[in-house]
Formats: C-alpha cells, sequence, structure tokens
C-alpha cells in the first residue's frame, strides 16, 4: 500500500509500504515506523534501531533532523491516530467482522471468553490472549495495542471467523487503542474502584467506559442494570433509540434470576425473563457468576440464539482460566485461584470462597506495585473482615518496593500481628496450604492465569496454579472447576 493511502495525505514521497509498526523490534525490511511519545517510552529514541531494521519510512511528532536519509513525515497525536492508519492499512478489518466489545471492572473476561465459547465462528480476545477459545495465542495485554489490535482482526478476517468476542479495558478506551474498531454489540459488567492511578478519578474512569457505548455503529448494548453508572448507559442507550438488554438481581430487569444455590458442582437457579422461566446449573462457584453468565446470555440472544437452548448449552461451558478456579486433593483441601485484583473482586472471590468452606477461609494476596496505592488498604480491611487468616505476599511489584506494598494494605487492617507476611509467593501459598485442615478453603487471589510476575524490570516465570498442583502433590489433584 502507498504511504499516501495509509496517512490519508497526497504531500507525501510516493512509496510503497509492506508493514507497519510501533515497535522497532518488530519492524521488517518495507515498514513504516510509527513513532511518538508514550507514557514510558519515547518512541523517537527508537528511530534508528527501526531504520536499521529495514524501516522505509518514518511517521513522527517531532521534526525531521537534517541528515535522515529515508522520508520522514510529521503528523499530530500520533497516539491516537496509529489507529486510523492501521486500520487502513489493514483494510479495515472489523467491517467484515461482528465485533462485541465488554467492559467493565471485572467479569470482563469471563463474559468474552463465555461468548466466545457460545457462539459459533468467535474468537476470543482478552487478558487470556487472542484466538479461538481452545488454542488462545499469549497477548501482553488486555486489550492489545491499536496497530497490533488492527492487524489481529486482519487475521481473524483471513481464517474465516465471523465474530470476535474483545475484553476492552478502560486504558485502550482511553488511549484510542480501539478507534476505527467498528463494535456491533457492547456489554457492561460493573464498575467499582480500580486504576486510578491513571484515570486519577471515578469520574474519568467512568468517562473512559463510556466511550464504548457512545460508538455510532452500535447495534445493541447488554448492561448491568444493578450498578449505578450502568443505569447511567442504560439512559444514554434510550436516548439514542439504540436497543438495551438489561440484568441484574432486579425483577425490572429484562433477565434476573432467583433461588441461586451453591453446590459442589458449581450454581444451580431460575432465570426469570420475557423468553421464558428456565431452571439453570452454570459450572462455576461464585455468585458474582450469576450476573455474568446473565450477560452471556442475553449476548447470545442478541446473535440469534434461543434462549432455551443457550440456557442448556451453558450448562457445559468451560473453565476460565484463572477464575474461581478450584484445586482438591483428595476430595478435601480445597485452593481456590482467581485473579481477584481489585477491592469488589476479591470481596466477591472471598464470599464464595466461604459460601464452599466447611471450616476457615485463608487468604494468600497482594497488590500490584506502579498502581493504584488507594485501593491497597480498602482490599486489606475487606480481606481482614472476610477472611479468617491472612497470609500478604507480593503481587506484580513492578518497581515498588514490596514491603512499601504490604505497609499500605496493612492501613487498612486492624490488627496487624494476625497477619502472615511473607514477601516471596511461592513460599506464602505454602505456608497457607500447611497451615489449612482439609475442611478450610485456601484462596489465592491476584494474578489468576498469569505465568510470571514483573519484579523491577524483570519478568520471573512462575504461576499460582502450578505452585498449588506442587504442594499439593500434583499427581494427586483433581481440579474440579472454574
Amino acid at each position: 500500500m502507498l504511504l499516501s493511502e495509509i496517512l490519508g495525505r497526497k504531500d507525501v514521497p510516493v512509496i510503497e509500504i509492506s508493514g507497519i509498526s510501533n515497535d522497532s523490534r518488530e519492524v521488517s525490511p518495507g515498514d513504516l515506523f510509527i513513532a511518538y511519545r508514550g507514557a514510558e517510552f519515547d518512541g523517537h529514541s527508537f528511530i534508528q534501531d527501526a531504520v536499521n531494521a529495514g524501516a522505509v519510512a518514518i511517521c513522527a511528532e517531532q521534526d525531521q533532523p537534517s541528515d535522515f536519509r529515508i522520508p520522514w513525515i510529521k503528523e499530530y497525536d500520533i497516539a491516537q491516530r496509529q489507529a486510523e492508519f492501521a486500520a487502513r492499512f489493514y483494510g479495515f478489518p472489523s467491517r467484515g467482522l461482528n465485533v462485541i466489545g465488554v467492559t467493565g471492572t471485572n467479569g470482563k473476561t469471563s463474559v468474552a471468553f463465555g461468548i466466545a465459547n457460545l457462539l459459533e465462528s468467535t474468537v476470543f480476545m482478552g487478558t487470556l490472549g487472542w484466538g479461538p477459545p481452545s488454542t488462545l495465542e499469549e497477548t501482553p495485554l488486555t486489550t492489545i495495542g491499536s496497530v497490533a489490535l488492527q492487524q489481529s482482526l486482519s487475521q481473524v478476517l483471513e481464517r474465516n471467523f465471523d465474530r470476535v468476542a474483545m475484553e476492552v479495558s478502560s486504558h485502550a478506551l482511553a488511549q484510542g487503542r480501539v478507534n476505527l474498531v467498528e463494535f456491533d454489540g457492547a456489554v457492561f459488567t460493573n464498575l467499582t474502584r480500580d486504576h486510578l492511578d491513571y484515570h486519577k478519578s471515578m469520574r474519568n474512569y467512568a468517562d473512559a467506559k463510556m466511550k464504548l457505548f457512545e460508538q455510532s455503529e452500535l447495534n445493541y448494548g447488554i448492561v448491568n442494570h444493578d450498578d449505578d453508572f450502568g443505569r447511567v448507559i442504560i439512559e444514554k442507550f434510550q436516548q439514542r433509540n439504540i436497543k438495551c438488554l438489561t440484568y441484574g438481581a432486579s425483577s425490572s430487569a429484562d433477565l434476573s434470576w432467583s433461588g441461586v444455590r451453591h453446590t459442589s458442582r458449581g450454581l444451580c437457579g431460575r432465570w426469570l425473563s420475557p423468553w421464558g422461566h428456565e431452571d439453570f446449573f452454570l459450572p462455576y462457584y461464585g455468585s458474582m457468576y450469576v450476573s455474568n453468565a446473565a450477560a452471556i446470555l442475553l449476548t447470545s440472544l442478541c446473535n440469534g440464539q434461543e434462549f432455551a437452548d443457550v440456557v442448556k448449552r451453558m450448562h457445559t461451558l468451560p473453565p476460565v482460566p484463572g477464575r474461581m478456579e478450584f484445586i482438591k486433593k483428595h476430595g478435601q483441601l480445597t485452593v481456590v485461584i482467581d485473579y481477584a485484583h481489585t477491592p469488589d473482586a476479591l470481596r466477591h472471590a472471598l464470599v464464595a470462597a466461604r459460601a464452599h468452606a466447611q471450616g476457615r477461609v485463608f487468604c494468600v494476596f497482594g497488590c500490584g506495585g506502579d498502581r493504584d496505592a488507594g485501593k491497597r488498604p480498602e482490599m486489606g480491611r475487606i480481606a481482614e473482615i472476610l477472611a479468617d487468616e491472612i497470609y500478604l505476599t507480593s503481587d506484580n511489584p513492578r518497581n515498588e518496593s514490596p514491603d512499601s506494598i504490604v505497609y499500605d494494605i496493612m492501613q487498612g487492617i486492624a490488627e496487624p500481628d494476625s497477619v502472615v507476611v511473607e514477601l516471596d509467593r511461592h513460599t506464602a501459598i505454602e505456608l497457607a496450604i500447611e497451615a489449612a485442615s482439609p475442611k478450610d478453603v485456601v484462596l489465592v487471589a491476584g494474578k489468576g492465569q498469569e505465568s510470571s510476575q514483573e519484579i523491577q524490570g524483570e519478568r520471573i516465570l512462575g504461576d499460582d496454579r502450578s505452585v498449588v498442583e506442587k504442594i499439593l502433590d500434583g499427581a494427586h489433584c483433581v481440579t474440579v472447576a472454574d
């Protein structure tokens, strides 16, 4: 494709571009390299690396140096506009797909993953990776960068898939990573405290989420009626005369439920809706999964599925890796691995663990470094109220001192002497499991399916599930459900 076509400008050199990249490490000969100042790195510093790798043109925010030997086009606001360039280069791939965006503080992964498993010819994109749900390729972010996203959508088309169920993070919305992605449907799960290190206020956080529901191409929305911000979204949809289906515990929602019971195999209850009343079984643990399942069910209806048929097929939905993942040893000691890393998510995970514990509930958790420090004491307070034993440890400390993170968590704990602090995550998990009795439940929260920890710029390999299975004598462990 010509450079002029990618940039939408006629005043640029006539040059054929064979690829487009904003990462100098991924540049191939013939590529256009896009350089801009990001939150952590300045892409202009890597321009020479891109040239050495074979870039044939540069699009940058700074002026061209006098001695530069290949075309250099100056543009403005590249961080936001690179999605536009990538969409042009890849032929606006989302126009040929049914794209469903899922956003919210908690539940994005479970809902998008469930949608991808229920609807035929559907690819998942999110925290777990991207691709068909059974064969996901790992990705570095919940919502990948705008250039990589457009490339991935083009690959989805090439592989003859029809639909994408995509997690859409608030960062991605604020940074324009999903610009030029045409969403057919948008799902809202909830809004609770998270990412205030980036957004600075709940108002800014909510405004970022709202961007998904302001997309001009939307045909429908699926919204949590129980959530205060959800009701704001519902009103916006009504004003725009866009189809909006709601779910929640309240009978005023389109889809509600009653008689929810926790069993050893999952959740049972009854759906109540205009499409009928049906008994349900969900192979998940924790009452929040009823709400997630309702969002999945309504999205399926908007994609041509029959109510009773979907309810039946949800009986066998596959587990979501790292989300309320129950591991049992000889049917006795239970360890639960969950991604919970926000106050609300930790609260729900502990309540779910309590529902399945005949004895005590142990909680092993930490908080991420270089992120919203304000939620740390709140998570400490929640753990003290809902758990019987607390083991504080590290959880992606990044460039912060693990000791300072634990200190912040301790500010919310009234009896700090009752807490075990062990910064080595493997050892902390081992100590909790060794202290638990067969009737207890040990919740290991914060990292879920993640396969490494970020410590001082390095990724240290190790995932909670493998650690737990090794401690429990893996060969004799039986994973019963997620």
